[in-house]
């Protein structure tokens, strides 16, 4: 699918077409993390996908046995994330002894927000 810029975004389009962009009503959200851990990159990483999938999402990112990994959630069906999803993710990685530190994004654009400072 082809990136487009704000001003791409906002240009008049008909209905099927903003479906097909996933652009207005059709936009889907989804946001980004960084989590600083201790412990055995397999483990964490096994627990992390574990949780992901039980809330049916998709994580997209990487990880370094230095202790980060860092990456970005989006719903794994046609939707969004909502606060309500950030919040359970928040206080799913509060409750877990490997997480030292983490940082949630805001809600995002999964298909044309990605990439923006």
């Amino acid at each position: 699918m082809k990136y487009l810029t704000p001003e791409q975004m906002a240009k008049p389009r008909k209905r099927r077409l903003l479906k097909k962009l996933r652009l207005a009503e059709f936009q889907e959200f989804g946001f980004s993390l960084e989590v600083n851990y201790t412990g055995d990159l397999d483990d964490v990483l096994n627990q992390w996908i574990a949780f992901v999938e039980s809330e049916g999402w998709v994580f997209v990112g990487g990880a370094t046995e230095d202790g980060e990994f860092t990456g970005y959630l989006c719903l794994n069906a046609v939707g969004s994330l909502t606060e309500a999803d950030r919040e359970t993710t928040r206080l799913w990685l509060e409750k877990q002894s490997w997480v030292k530190s983490f940082e949630l994004g805001e809600l995002s654009d999964c298909w044309h927000g990605l990439f923006e400072e």
